[in-house]
Formats: structure tokens, C-alpha cells, sequence
């Protein structure tokens, strides 16, 4: 009896494994079609956002500032 265990424990730590493997391919395939699905939801939000409601004004440019510059060159010796 001993004999027949000590043959048969491989094959159910190998059962064990392919089952775990194969779980975590599913539970991964669900991962990337949640991400891809609240990807596109957030797609859509987006672009109806900014198809239907354009932001009011076009990135402005600061003012030049006045004043003076002052460049040294001690860094180059």
C-alpha cells in the first residue's frame, strides 16, 4: 500500500498543478477583458466629453517677463 502511494502522490501534485495553471489563465483572461472593457468605457467618456463640451479656451501662453537675464559661463571651467 505504502508502495502505491508513494507512486501515485506525483500524479496528483501534477493534477493539482495543471489545475492551478489552468485557473490562473482564466482568472488572468478575466483581468484583460475587465481592463480592456473599463478602458473603452473610459474611451467613450473621454471623447463624448470632448466632442460635445470643447474646453473654453485654447492653452494661453504666458506674458513674456521683463527684466534681464543673467547667463554665466563658470560651469564650462
Amino acid at each position: 500500500m505504502r508502495r502505491f502511494i508513494n507512486q501515485v502522490i506525483p500524479f496528483i501534485l501534477l493534477g493539482i498543478a495543471l489545475v492551478a495553471f489552468a485557473f490562473g489563465i482564466v482568472l488572468l483572461a478575466y483581468l484583460f477583458f475587465f481592463g480592456a472593457l473599463l478602458g473603452m468605457i473610459l474611451f467613450l467618456i473621454s471623447w463624448i466629453r470632448t466632442t460635445f463640451f470643447p474646453p473654453k479656451s485654447v492653452m494661453k501662453q504666458p506674458p513674456p517677463k521683463s527684466g534681464r537675464i543673467i547667463d554665466l559661463d563658470d560651469w564650462k571651467k
